[in-house]
């Protein structure tokens, strides 16, 4: 059985105490969290990003001027992937015991490529995972059917019903069952463990 894992909400849980990203945005850059979930994360630009068709920093550029931010974009963007790393070391703890004993791991995300590189190089999650398969790449994103059906290519699993996949979404999760995929809720690292036996 193939092991695979959402990203965040699942091994990243936020900044380093656990909390959003974003707690302290505001008051170290100057953004509100509310403009920039509507200028951005809730834009078509983004939905292109996290399927490959823009690239993170001009889509930013784009929307720049409408946030009064005084810093650059590339200090934000090194804020948001600096502050958005908490890692959930129980949940890498049994991924690191599911391929000691030989089972492959991997995580399956909806991820623009900066940051995909970020977390997988940066953060070290390379050392956990055998590999990371994220929406940008495939060019579908989750809850999409698309995704899994590509996703599967890029697994060892020979079909479907080998892969165990644990996501915090519950739209992903019936999407991936509806793939054939072993697909269970994530709340915490009890779920995980429960899964692993």
């Amino acid at each position: 059985m193939t092991l695979v894992l959402d990203l965040d909400g699942v091994v990243v849980t936020g900044n380093a105490d656990g909390k959003p990203w974003y707690e302290n945005l505001e008051r170290d850059l100057g953004i509100r969290p509310p403009d920039l979930q509507k200028l951005f994360f809730r834009s078509a630009d983004f939905s292109s990003l996290m399927v490959g068709e823009a690239d993170l920093f001009e889509a930013l550029r784009h929307v720049w001027p409408q946030l009064r931010c005084a810093a650059s974009v590339e200090a934000f963007v090194e804020y948001w992937f600096s502050s958005h790393s908490g890692l959930d070391r129980d949940v890498l703890a049994a991924v690191d015991r599911v391929r000691h004993e030989g089972r492959p791991s991997f995580l399956a995300t909806n991820q623009e490529h900066h940051r995909a590189r970020y977390v997988w190089n940066t953060l070290g999650l390379s050392e956990h995972f055998d590999g990371m398969i994220y929406s940008a790449e495939l060019g579908a994103q989750k809850p999409n059917p698309e995704f899994f059906a590509r996703a599967v290519g890029r697994l060892p699993a020979k079909r479907p019903g080998e892969i165990l996949f644990l996501d915090d979404s519950l739209a992903n999760i019936e999407a991936a069952a509806r793939s054939g995929w072993n697909a269970l809720h994530y709340r915490n690292i009890e779920d995980l463990r429960r899964a692993l036996g």
